[in-house]
């Protein structure tokens, strides 16, 4: 009688209020630890133990030892408030904040749910890409001209080709078509490359919960990479294989592309528009007729700098200045281009954008011809140099020849930096493009993105009727522009 009524709550009547805190206390104590002896024999057997202050799974046998104190100090954590009440029909109600086996087991199971029905619907959005840029070709496939410009692509000399100006306008929106293709296409493999990691590292985990892989041989594997796991583990493995496929081509594509506008604007560049090379003044080498070894002339660069002429250093030193003062020139050159040729967009950043591309090119067809002239020097002083017989004047011409090899290693490494800043405006374009579409900047008809290539057609129609013919061979002056692309290409630097 005293137990139900404890348990239905009812309070003994006692004399001393200190005496009843201390027997309710007692009460429920017992009341807690025998209503709980009776729940865990006819319970599940895994419990949640409280041990050293976290949480874990213990595996017990049931017990049926009423108000035992072991019994009592097990069920203590998965109790719920301290006032004899459990859920209905015998349920404990768990505080623990771990989540049950059941919730474990369903979690990866819901993640992996997520990540399947997502992966048609990212396989859909990379051949909606696809399709919209094979529709926007075949549109410029189908405009005037736009099929004969398309055969020349496929050529053997479709670099260094002089695309007549209707051409030129149809390569500029090849350009950013593939641009923006590009941009697509590598937005979309970072988002299936990431979802693919989150599918392998889910899938990781659940198999290590399960038990299916020991917890070292899984921890290596993540480390090294879910390549080792392979590629056709998760619902986004063919989608990440597609998009890279795509995406490889379209910057072969999109590369091709830059180096025969780059070419086709440096001819005109060098023909048209850059001041021509000064005479160079320089003094003899020891292998030309005239040259005294003896002699005590001095020579000055343009900085002051006072050389000795019979040095054949100083003969390299004042060939390498002289084109160095003749480079300088071309910002001046740039400005009077873009002053009577240039229409500027409405866009201030694309405005930038196309300067900086006007810019680029000048310089890549600056250092073309500076490169050649030091090469024909390299070529004519080395064959030279083989007939020297003074020691000491073989040795001063082959200092001469290493430093004008230094001189266009320079050259080159600047004509990189001016081909990657070049590469890259057009790649910020084209993101600018598929980003702001309401603002999209396309080329005009009349190459007014292109000073240089606009000039150079106004200055020939003056001059004569257009020649009818497709491919010109561009000056000596930039006669490599294929091989340093193709250079350019394998090092990346475009």
């Amino acid at each position: 009688a005293q137990r139900e009524a404890l348990r239905t709550g009812a309070r003994p009547k006692t004399s001393s209020a200190a005496g009843r805190r201390k027997q309710k206390v007692k009460e429920q104590h017992a009341a807690q630890a025998e209503s709980v002896s009776t729940r865990v024999s006819a319970a599940a057997e895994d419990q949640e133990v409280a041990s050293r202050g976290r949480a874990r799974h213990r595996t017990r046998a049931p017990d049926t030892r009423a108000g035992t104190g072991g019994s009592q100090k097990g069920v203590k954590a998965s109790l719920g408030p301290s006032d004899g009440k459990g859920g209905q029909d015998g349920d404990v109600t768990v505080v623990s904040g771990k989540p049950s086996t059941w919730q474990e087991d369903q979690a990866p199971q819901v993640r992996s749910s997520r990540f399947t029905s997502m992966a048609p619907s990212l396989r859909s959005k990379l051949r909606s890409v696809v399709t919209d840029h094979l529709a926007a070709v075949e549109q410029l496939k189908a405009e005037p001209g736009g099929d004969e410009f398309m055969g020349l692509i496929g050529s053997d000399k479709f670099i260094g080709t002089a695309f007549r100006p209707a051409q030129y306008h149809m390569l500029t929106r090849l350009i950013l078509l593939k641009g923006e293709y590009l941009h697509r296409l590598e937005a979309l493999f970072e988002v299936a490359s990431g979802l693919h990691k989150a599918a392998l590292e889910q899938r990781t985990q659940a198999r290590r919960t399960s038990g299916a892989l020991p917890k070292v041989a899984t921890a290596r594997s993540r480390d090294a990479g879910y390549d080792i796991i392979g590629i056709d583990e998760s619902p986004f493995s063919g989608i990440i294989i597609e998009t890279a496929t795509a995406r490889d081509t379209a910057r072969q594509e999109f590369q091709l592309f830059l180096q025969a506008d780059t070419a086709c604007r440096c001819a005109d560049i060098a023909r048209v528009h850059l001041p021509p090379v000064p005479d160079l003044g320089i003094p003899l080498f020891p292998t030309e007729e005239g040259y005294d070894p003896d002699s005590q002339e001095v020579v000055y660069t343009s900085s002051g700098i006072a050389l000795r002429a019979a040095d054949p250093v100083s003969v390299a030193m004042i060939l390498r200045d002289t084109l160095l003062q003749w480079q300088a020139q071309v910002e001046s050159v740039i400005s009077d281009v873009e002053a009577k040729w240039w229409d500027p967009p409405s866009d201030p950043d694309e405005a930038r954008r196309q300067h900086e591309r006007t810019t680029a090119v000048f310089k890549i067809s600056a250092t073309y011809v500076s490169w050649h002239v030091l090469a024909d020097a390299m070529n004519y002083w080395g064959h030279a140099t083989i007939h020297l017989t003074d020691p000491a004047l073989k040795a001063g011409a082959l200092s001469a020849l290493k430093h004008v090899a230094s001189a266009q290693d320079e050259i080159l490494l600047l004509k990189r930096e001016y081909a990657q800043a070049y590469s890259t405006s057009y790649r910020q374009t084209a993101k600018a493009n598929v980003r702001n579409p309401q603002n999209r900047w396309d080329p005009l008809p009349d190459n007014g993105h292109a000073p240089d290539v606009r000039g150079a057609a106004e200055l020939d129609a003056q001059e004569g009727p257009a020649d009818t013919q497709t491919t010109k061979e561009p000056p000596a002056d930039v006669a490599a522009v294929q091989k340093t692309h193709e250079e350019q290409e394998t090092d990346g630097s475009v």
